[in-house]
C-alpha cells in the first residue's frame, strides 16, 4: 500500500520540509504496545514515548524535531493536527488562506513526520493513544535520539534550521514495508 502523502510548505517561522508527511492508513492490526513495537520496521526506528495525548500539554505544544524523522503509531482514538505553523506566523497569508496544514490521524494508522515539519495536536476524540519512534541517524543518538524547537527564532534563524533539517538523511527502512518500501522511493 502506498501511503498518502501531504506537503507542508515551509514559513518564516516553521523550517517545515520538501519531504511530504507520510500516512499509512490501518497500518497496525495489533493496537497494543506490543502491537505497534512489532509494526515499526528497521534497525534504525526507536521506541520514544507512549502518550495518552489528552494528558500531554508537549503535544499542544507547536515544536519540531531538528535532528531526526519521527514516526508515531496511533493505538486508540483520532488526533488533530495543525502542521507547518509556529506561534510566531501569521495564520492566514496576505490573500486570506489559512496558514498550515491540518492533519488528522486515526486509530491504527502510522505516520511520519519529516525533520523540521512543525506539528502539534489541536483536537483529540476518544482516548487518543500514541506511540513515537525516532530515526537514528548521523544527527541523532541513543542518548539523544531527538532535539526541540519551538519555532520562536527569527527568519534568518529558520533559515538556518531549514539547512540543518534538509541534511537528516532519509532512513534506509519504511517505517511499515522496512527496506524498499514506499518511503525509500518517496523521499528520494
Amino acid at each position: 500500500m502506498t501511503p498518502e502523502t501531504l506537503f507542508v510548505p515551509p514559513t518564516a517561522h516553521s523550517p517545515n520540509s520538501t519531504l511530504p508527511v507520510l500516512r499509512y492508513p490501518n497500518a497496525i492490526t495489533d493496537k497494543s504496545l506490543n502491537g505497534a513495537v512489532s509494526t515499526i520496521q528497521g534497525p534504525e526506528w526507536r521506541k520514544g514515548g507512549h502518550w495518552v495525548i489528552g494528558r500531554e500539554k508537549l503535544a499542544a505544544t507547536p515544536h519540531y524535531h531538528s535532528i531526526t524523522h519521527e514516526a508515531y503509531t496511533v493505538l486508540k482514538g483520532t488526533g488533530t493536527y495543525l502542521l507547518g505553523r509556529s506561534p510566531l506566523d501569521a495564520e492566514v497569508d496576505a490573500s486570506g488562506n489559512e496558514i498550515g496544514v491540518k492533519f488528522v490521524a486515526r486509530e491504527g494508522d502510522v505516520f511520519v513526520f519529516p525533520a523540521g515539519v512543525m506539528h502539534y495536536v489541536t483536537a483529540t476524540e476518544g482516548e487518543y493513544e500514541i506511540v513515537g519512534f525516532y530515526n537514528l541517524n548521523e544527527r541523532s543518538s541513543e542518548e539523544e535520539p531527538y532535539d526541540m524547537h519551538y519555532g520562536l527564532g527569527s527568519v534568518k534563524e529558520t533559515e538556518e534550521m531549514r539547512v540543518k533539517c534538509e541534511m537528516v538523511a532519509t532512513p534506509l527502512h519504511d517505517p511499515v514495508y522496512g527496506k524498499g518500501g514506499p518511503m525509500c522511493t518517496l523521499w528520494r
